[in-house]
């Protein structure tokens, strides 16, 4: 661009009016609904012929309306004018930014110590264009000669009275009931004008949603510069922006080009981006813009001859056209259009044009509509910094409502069909409002229409289907159906509680309300329809979530949904199990489901993970989780059948050793080896009732009927014994446990029938059929 930067709320000089000292700070975007005869400062009388006001003679002359401020560079009223200008400066040099200027040679100069520039990122170098907007840190600028800006410096003490206040004269106001845009003179330049911004990577990013709600009604997006080049960094940002929130923009590319052939690769630099950004050739409100401008690079020249820039611009515009980008159009400034780009057939597609003086110097516009980028120095909400800014619109009245002007497009084939299926012009969409476009490449078989409030779109495998509103938009924002979720195989369908949906090729859309918006895709959209759908889980509440080791996740309103790549693992974890999962640190110590809920029975809901088992109880009053090796001891003695439902969570009992408790007996594992044993019952309650692992220490085998009423549990310090359905509770430790077992043991000796006794120097243990004795 002469170089990208508000808009219609504009409190900078640079649309102001020449205006009484009572409104003189009114921002443009108030003004716009002001009848000019009350903007306009009125130095004589003010007569109107249709609504236009026309000065007084003493304004009305034959003056140009590029008059400059004190310091303002030529043709650049925003761009300070040098201190001074170095000798070194020929007065046939161009400047090209307040510091630089480029001698007919091509090299690049201070302006003031006349000193070569060699910066790359100002310059480039011989094989690498520099980014034209380099030289100005982002801001726009017209070259000039040097010439004029050595004038501008000698005359720089003169204060042009007439501009007083109103250094650039051009304004907004209203003509025919519409917003127009004035020359200084209130020569009309367009009516039914829209405030339009130009913008690039230097911009950052910008709050898109700021910028409309201060009045920016459309963009032309940098797509890039030269060829061979990256795209605009952050082109792809602000294409999905503007169609995320509906603003209408188009595209502008930077060239280089010395020659048709270069101009051709540019062309299909264009084409390649437009197509990997996702832009067609509906999406554009505004054209695709090829910017001309005298550029600089080194070992480089531009183009000098007329007729060399006309081959240069029909072989750029055939790259596009052929691609079906026909809305087209050429940008430069005046003093440009009228050296090396004065051209009948140039003139021919130049629909936007940069003049920052107060008149428009360019009288050729070919096409009713038309832009002029009026300032550089622009000031918009949700953009830092200054961005250009452009009237667009109509210099004749176009009346859309008037029959004559209106253009009937027809709803064919399967697109008509649907679109009489869901009301026609009474539908969501409304009525058409460009014809149908069509792709009959093989294997890429495809039509849409665009309608007032939405589009319908079709392919022989899916048919035809609308999108609209809060659905199109997130569509829209997925980069449609060059995104994921390709194109839509179902019409939206409406469910309770505002929550909608419609579903692709790839996923489904969800919408709630009108402001919120998710994606539900591939296995993770399989695997919500496999588990209940919207009756069981709700809407999505969160996008998915890409848990590693090949696990997705999606949380919806009543439970999370799971897949894994490459299997056909398909679970979702609801209710109190996820709330158990979520509090028992979730997938980063259970890892993913690896089956559905089951109803254990007595209250009790299992889920079993990669690592553990989740637990609830009675409505999620009790949450537990089952681990590891303590899972494997679980189920290797019987499980739920046998030990019933966990009433506690597992507990580090110290030298490798852990326990979980169940309701009818203990599980226990130990650190680095394959102990896996339980304590059930009655020998739980006499383990417990001995100082359990404090004095007994841990399981080493599981329990043993011994017969006669007995049973035994050896533990690491000596065994638990139990008799006749707990009534008698014994244990053989230590020293006595080893003298008992040296004796014959229970086929000996029968089971304990009395606990152990300290005789002073000896213990003594009673038996069935003896009594043992040890020190």
């Amino acid at each position: 661009m002469v170089s990208p930067h508000h808009l219609l709320k504009i409190a900078t000089a640079l649309s102001a009016v020449a205006l009484t000292a009572s409104v003189a700070v009114t921002p443009a975007y108030a003004l716009q609904d002001i009848a000019i005869e009350d903007a306009v400062a009125q130095s004589g009388p003010v007569t109107a012929d249709n609504g236009v006001v026309v000065q007084s003679d003493d304004q009305s002359d034959d003056q140009t309306g590029d008059q400059q401020s004190q310091d303002g560079m030529p043709d650049n009223p925003n761009a300070k004018l040098p201190d001074t200008v170095s000798d070194e400066i020929s007065d046939d040099a161009t400047v090209v930014s307040e510091d630089l200027a480029v001698t007919p040679e091509g090299e690049v100069k201070n302006i003031e110590t006349g000193e070569t520039v060699t910066d790359a990122t100002l310059v480039g170098t011989q094989d690498q264009q520099p980014d034209p907007l380099a030289k100005t840190n982002g801001e726009s600028f017209i070259p000039v000669s040097a010439e004029d800006v050595k004038d501008a410096v000698a005359d720089a003490n003169v204060q042009l009275s007439k501009f007083e206040g109103n250094e650039y004269g051009a304004h907004w106001g209203t003509h025919n009931n519409t917003k127009a845009f004035f020359d200084y003179q209130n020569n009309l330049f367009v009516q039914q004008a829209k405030g339009v911004i130009d913008v690039s990577e230097w911009q950052g990013d910008i709050d898109w949603a700021k910028a409309k709600a201060d009045g920016v009604e459309g963009v032309i997006i940098r797509l890039g510069y030269g060829w061979g080049n990256n795209a605009d960094k952050k082109a792809q940002r602000n294409i999905s922006e503007c169609k995320r929130f509906g603003i209408p923009f188009g595209i502008y590319w930077y060239s280089y080009a010395d020659t048709p052939s270069i101009a051709k690769e540019e062309g299909a630099g264009v084409v390649a981006k437009l197509k990997r950004f996702g832009v067609r050739a509906s999406d554009l409100a505004y054209p695709v813009y090829y910017d001309l401008e005298k550029w600089t690079w080194k070992g480089h020249q531009p183009p000098t001859d007329p007729n060399v820039y006309n081959d240069i611009v029909n072989n750029w515009y055939g790259a596009l056209q052929s691609a079906g980008y026909k809305n087209l159009g050429v940008y430069s400034y005046t003093s440009y259009l009228q050296g090396p780009l004065k051209h009948a057939d140039i003139y021919a597609k130049t629909t936007w044009v940069a003049q920052y003086g107060a008149r428009m110097g360019f009288d050729s516009f070919p096409t009713n509509s038309r832009g002029w980028q009026y300032t550089s120095s622009g000031k918009v909400g949700g953009i830092r910094g200054n961005v250009d800014m452009n009237a667009f619109g109509n210099k004749e009245y176009v009346d859309k409502n008037n029959s004559n002007n209106a253009t009937s497009y027809e709803v064919k084939g399967d697109m008509g069909v649907e679109w009489r299926s869901i009301g026609a012009e009474k539908s969501v969409i409304g009525k058409p409002i460009a014809n149908e476009v069509c792709d009959w490449t093989q294997g890429r078989v495809n039509c849409y229409q665009n309608f007032e409030n939405g589009a319908i779109s079709w392919t022989p495998s899916t048919g035809a289907h609308y999108t609209t509103g809060t659905i199109r938009k997130e569509w829209a924002r997925r980069n449609y159906e060059h995104g994921v979720l390709g194109y839509p195989i179902e019409d939206e369908k409406k469910l309770s509680n505002d929550w909608k949906y419609q579903r692709f090729q790839n996923g489904d859309i969800w919408s709630h309300g009108t402001k919120e918006s998710r994606i539900v895709l591939y296995n993770l959209r399989d695997s919500f329809y496999k588990n209940g759908g919207y009756s069981s889980l709700g809407g999505p509440v969160a996008d998915e979530e890409n848990m590693g080791r090949g696990w997705w996740r999606q949380r919806f309103q009543y439970g999370d949904v799971w897949s894994k790549d490459g299997t056909d693992y398909r679970f979702v974890i609801k209710f109190d199990l996820r709330d158990s999962w979520n509090r028992h640190r979730g997938f980063s110590w259970l890892g993913a489901p690896v089956a559905n809920e089951e109803n254990m029975g007595n209250g009790y809901w299992r889920q079993r993970c990669e690592n553990g088992d989740v637990w609830t109880r009675n409505g999620a009053s009790e949450k537990y989780i089952v681990m590891l090796n303590l899972r494997d001891s679980f189920y290797k003695n019987g499980g739920y059948s046998s030990l019933g439902g966990p009433v506690a969570d597992e507990e580090n009992m110290g030298r490798g050793w852990w326990r979980q408790r169940f309701q009818y007996g203990d599980v226990w594992s130990k650190d680095g080896t394959d102990y896996r044993f339980v304590i059930k019952f009655d020998l739980r309650d006499s383990w417990n009732r001995h100082r359990g692992f404090s004095w007994l220490g841990a399981p080493v085998a599981n329990e043993e009927n011994m017969g006669n009423g007995y049973w035994r549990q050896r533990c690491e310090n000596g065994d638990v014994w139990t008799r006749n359905g707990a009534s008698e509770k014994h244990i053989v430790m230590l020293n006595l446990r080893k003298e008992y077992y040296a004796k014959g043991g229970f086929s000996k000796l029968g089971g304990p029938v009395s606990e152990e006794r300290n005789l002073g120097s000896i213990w003594r243990q009673d038996f069935q059929k003896g009594s043992i004795y040890a020190h």
